[in-house]
């Protein structure tokens, strides 16, 4: 064999790198990190495309106001053949063609149509932050998928290795038992261990299942690899004061509720609109042609102003106005509880993740804690000064203090978005208006919407560092 690789070694290689090649063009598109998933859920989540859709009904109904503002122009036409038969037993034949255009204008209606408008848009604007709010309803909820799926698949690593662990022992028993060194009764201790390690990764594994369905309802696609997400905590507060005032200022359905008053003022003020006079003007213009042997051509021409003035309607109108007046005190009542109902949201989350934290660092003293005592129990069992059970108990031990930690961690993931769900801050929609507030996740995808960013996202950008609400830029 000459100096270098052999052939048949070069064909290996090829081969390997192609299988590679074609494993990773098979493998479906997931997520591989919290971050990207949550654009794609953006992108692919019926619930929110429904929103959308229902927002643009609500910018047709901004037109559709704007245009009783406008004038109307209409046009006509319509050709006539007659026949006209005498007693003499001749024929008439009379043809007659008209066509026309008219145009009619309210010059003034109690400002109902401008009052109107501004309601449809208010109300456009109410919807955009009712979208923004479904967003991030979305959003906390595949967090909650991604973390169970991630927690899971660490609770099955970790009861596999528990698992294998076990027989291994229940191996070793036996040859100590032939030994002489332990008894049956250590035997079925392990094997009693082995039966119930079996249960748990069995659970574990349909815990996965669930939560695969559920994450794959919501983003679109089965996970792949996930990892750890890295913790936004830039974006927490220094108080539980300070996430009250977040949440008051940036919530979406504050925000929604807020536009949905000023469109109930408005409202009102349509509603009284009608108690004043009106004023309309119409023109129109119209040419006949009839022809009774010949044509004989004839025009029209038309203009009014036209005055109304309501006098008595029943009551009808003010009935209007009171219910109005009543609809926008109801929406008053209700913004206010919202905002007492966010805000203790606010708070709760906001300890509830602090207390996450202690949570977490706990769990992670307790697994230490249950490794060093393992590791000195093993080592006085081989000095006679502990049994066998003792080891066992002890490795159950870990075993759980080693589950409360990976729960732990993924509650305490959940709660720093839960915290940012309840102040307004977990959305997509301003991470790719304003790249600089994105999601902590240091990943490529993060740095595709940002390096890509025209000169006017630049100047938006830095427009909004100086903003109380990072996410004023709706989709």
């Amino acid at each position: 064999m000459a100096h270098g690789i052999s052939k048949k070694d070069r064909i290996r290689h090829v081969m390997l790198a192609a299988s590679m090649m074609l494993g990773l063009l098979a493998s479906p598109v997931s997520a591989q990190s919290l971050s990207q998933m949550l654009y794609d859920v953006y992108d692919n989540n019926p619930d929110i495309k429904a929103e959308e859709a229902g927002q643009r009904g609500r910018r047709a109904e901004v037109d559709k106001a704007r245009s009783a503002m406008l004038p109307s122009l209409s046009a006509t036409g319509s050709h006539t053949l007659a026949d006209e038969r005498s007693k003499s037993g001749s024929t008439r034949r009379t043809r007659t063609s008209q066509y026309g255009v008219s145009a009619s204008h309210r010059l003034f209606n109690g400002f109902q149509d401008r009052n109107k408008l501004k309601q449809s848009r208010h109300r456009y604007i109410s919807g955009q932050y009712n979208v923004r709010s479904r967003e991030t309803e979305t959003l906390l909820e595949a967090v909650r998928a991604y973390m169970d799926v991630y927690s899971a698949r660490q609770m099955i690593s970790l009861r596999r290795r528990h698992v294998d662990n076990l027989q291994k022992q229940r191996r070793a028993t036996r040859a100590r038992i032939r030994a002489g060194e332990l008894t049956r009764t250590d035997l079925s201790r392990t094997e009693a261990l082995l039966s119930r390690a079996r249960a748990s990764l069995s659970g574990a594994q349909a815990d996965l299942g669930a939560s695969i369905g559920q994450f794959e309802a919501l983003v679109g696609y089965r996970p792949a690899k996930l990892h750890y997400p890295q913790m936004p905590r830039r974006f927490v507060a220094k108080s539980a004061k300070e996430a009250e005032q977040k949440a008051i200022s940036m919530h979406p359905q504050l925000r929604a509720a807020s536009a949905n008053n000023r469109a109930m003022d408005y409202g009102v003020k349509a509603a009284k609109g009608a108690l004043l006079p009106s004023v309309d003007v119409n023109a129109g213009l119209t040419r006949s042609h009839t022809s009774i042997g010949k044509t004989t051509p004839s025009s029209e021409k038309s203009l009014s102003l036209r005055l109304s003035l309501p006098i008595f309607d029943g009551g009808a109108r003010t009935a209007d106005i009171k219910k109005a007046k009543a609809d926008r005190s109801e929406a008053r009542y209700r913004s206010s509880s919202l905002a007492a109902k966010i805000r203790a949201t606010a708070r709760e989350r906001y300890l509830r993740y602090k207390s996450s934290k202690a949570v977490v660092k706990q769990a992670k003293a307790e697994v230490k804690a249950a490794r060093d005592a393992l590791r000195g129990i093993k080592i006085e069992e081989k000095a006679g000064q502990r049994s066998f059970l003792d080891v066992l108990d002890a490795e159950v031990a870990l075993l759980d203090a080693r589950e409360v930690e990976i729960y732990a961690r993924a509650d305490s993931a959940i709660a720093i978005y839960a915290y940012l769900a309840s102040t307004g801050q977990l959305t997509v929609t301003g991470a790719r208006k304003y790249p600089q507030y994105a999601n902590a996740d240091n990943t490529p995808t993060a740095a595709i919407h940002s390096s890509g960013s025209s000169k006017r996202q630049k100047r938006r950008s830095s427009k909004s560092r100086s903003s109380k609400d990072p996410w004023s830029g709706l989709r």
